[in-house]
């Protein structure tokens, strides 16, 4: 019988390499191989709960693809998840990008921000119009989703067609009218789809995602009770919550002021676009806020994650040099709370309060519209497309299973349903799919100047939960005799200065245990090192229950 590995290298077969996104939120990025050339499909970033690590960004790691042969990168929209490590894989492998006008528009963005100066190769694609990249033929197909112009991916292979959903729901009334394509989805179902990746986020909400146009008469009705400032804030790539916004505030007279960086850069691309037309005098320049009444305005922040610096922050801790708070203001934080952010909104929230202002938010008031599909609509995409296989993508371990039990639900064998994660490979030939062998996958992390190995961060990781000890020792280089130390410094764990009776006792059970190790021969510094390390870390673990970071120096005379 011929083996999986001989079967990986035939020219008819396709690979699929998850690289992010499987088994996690964000860090998207998928691989496609057929005839020795690559296509890339997204390429996304995560940003790390812990802030306070000094760590910006987290991004895929980018080493399987050094000996590919990438044909393009094709981009499904344009949230920083899917688009954002665009800059560090453009600069290593400099390709040809695919997206709809407005995804590479943001794109371009991102790519000032981290590549300046370097010329890219943007490439705009439309709906149901068929490109040739490599070996493979990708037809873009309208989607619904939270940010316009979002695609899903039909790609017909030697091994027959793939459809990738992107980030999607089945919105049947989107603010710009632009829905899901179901009808060419039915279509390319009558040909045959054998395989499916479908988007996962939401497969444990019930029944159907609200429509994105939902939000406006709720904005309307709280709007039109709000006496002072209303503000809004919500993720800088909305723009249809953008546009449902200020449609609300000109109807009912107020003016728009736009707060913070990154909502700023997306209203001019919607305006540059056509995806934001507003009649001359809609928007007013920041510096013009405290000269209008304040009933007659209208604020777009950032800040809905409580980020660090955000407008809406500056807002809360009374610190913003134009906008202050008060009794009659309004607040909308128009976004779900990111896992590892609640402690942080929370704060906000109750900032914001304490300064008068009434706050409404996922939880107490409907004023946010998820983006992706829920169980049902998951279903209705499977019965409509009837894949050969399933493969559930952007996901957690959880959502990925769900989704499994869904696609089996609706009429796909167990057998033909794959539970992927970052590094896994799944192979795809005319007589059918099996798992290829395993890819070097992992995290890259961005601190704003360079890219780091993801142990950077549990190394600081470990250093905030258990702090430091440095140990200095001086011995002699022929007799290995100690002549000076070993002395104790602390950071984040006990009495920096050595001074504390845990900090003693351990020097002396240190000295104690050298001492027994020596015995009159010198000893290799590599093996000194680690005689340190074990010692200290035995004894504050038993005498006080914490293993801190032991950091040895040692020098020879």
């Amino acid at each position: 019988m011929e083996s999986a590995e001989s079967r990986e290298r035939t020219g008819g077969s396709v690979k699929l390499v998850a690289l992010g996104g499987l088994g996690e939120i964000g860090l998207n990025l998928m691989v496609l191989e057929c005839a020795g050339q690559a296509i890339v499909i997204d390429a996304g970033v995560m940003f790390p709960e812990q802030r306070s690590l000094g760590i910006d960004l987290l991004i895929p790691d980018l080493g399987y693809l050094d000996s590919r042969r990438i044909a393009a990168v094709v981009l499904t929209h344009a949230h920083d998840d899917h688009i954002g490590a665009l800059p560090f894989l453009l600069q290593r492998y400099p390709v040809p990008v695919y997206g709809s006008e407005l995804t590479l528009a943001f794109a371009r963005q991102r790519l000032l921000e981290r590549a300046a100066g370097r010329g890219f190769e943007l490439r705009a694609i439309r709906p149901r119009e068929v490109v040739a990249v490599g070996p493979f033929r990708i037809e873009p197909l309208r989607a619904t989703h939270s940010t316009p112009d979002s695609l899903m991916l039909a790609i017909d292979t030697p091994a027959g067609l793939i459809l990738h959903t992107g980030d999607f729901k089945i919105d049947d009334a989107p603010v710009d009218g632009e829905r899901c394509d179901l009808a060419r989805l039915g279509e390319l179902a009558r040909c045959g789809v054998r395989l499916l990746l479908s988007d996962s986020t939401n497969v444990e909400r019930s029944g159907r995602t609200e429509s994105e146009s939902s939000l406006k008469p709720v904005l309307r009705d709280l709007m039109r009770k709000t006496r002072g400032k209303f503000l809004l804030s919500g993720f800088s790539s909305h723009l249809h919550r953008f546009r449902q916004f200020t449609e609300v505030c000109h109807e009912q007279g107020r003016r728009v002021a736009v707060l913070g960086r990154r909502i700023a850069e997306t209203t001019r691309l919607g305006m540059e676009t056509g995806h934001l037309q507003f009649p001359p005098g809609t928007f007013i320049n920041e510096r013009e806020i405290p000269v209008h009444a304040q009933e007659r305005l209208g604020l777009l922040t950032g800040g809905s994650q409580a980020e660090p610096m955000s407008a809406m922050v500056r807002i809360a801790a009374g610190a913003h040099p134009r906008v202050r708070l008060g009794g009659g203001d309004v607040v909308v934080l128009s976004s779900r709370f990111i896992p590892g952010n609640e402690r942080l909104i929370h704060r906000l929230i109750n900032n914001l309060y304490q300064l008068g202002a009434e706050v409404f938010y996922e939880g107490v008031a409907p004023v946010h519209v998820s983006g992706h599909a829920s169980r049902d609509e998951l279903a209705e995409l499977i019965r409509i497309v009837r894949p050969e296989f399933f493969v559930p993508i952007h996901g957690e371990y959880r959502h990925l299973k769900r989704h499994i039990d869904v696609a089996i639900e609706c009429g796909v064998r167990p057998q033909s349903c794959f539970l992927l994660l970052d590094g896994d490979t799944l192979m795809l030939d005319r007589t059918g799919a099996w798992r290829g062998t395993k890819a070097h996958s992992g995290r890259t992390l961005w601190d704003g100047q360079a890219l780091e190995a993801e142990e950077l961060l549990y190394e600081r990781q470990a250093l905030a939960r258990s702090g430091t000890v440095a140990v200095m020792l001086v011995v002699d280089q022929r007799s290995g005799e100690i002549l000076a130390g070993p002395d104790l410094v602390s950071r984040g764990f006990l009495s920096g200065d050595g001074s504390s009776e845990h900090m003693a006792r351990a020097r002396a059970e240190l000295r104690r245990s050298l001492e027994q190790r020596l015995t009159g021969r010198r000893q290799p510094e590599r093996e000194l090192k680690e005689e340190v390390v074990r010692a200290l870390r035995a004894y504050f673990a038993e005498e006080v229950g914490r293993t801190p970071v032991i950091l040895p120096w040692v020098a020879e005379l």
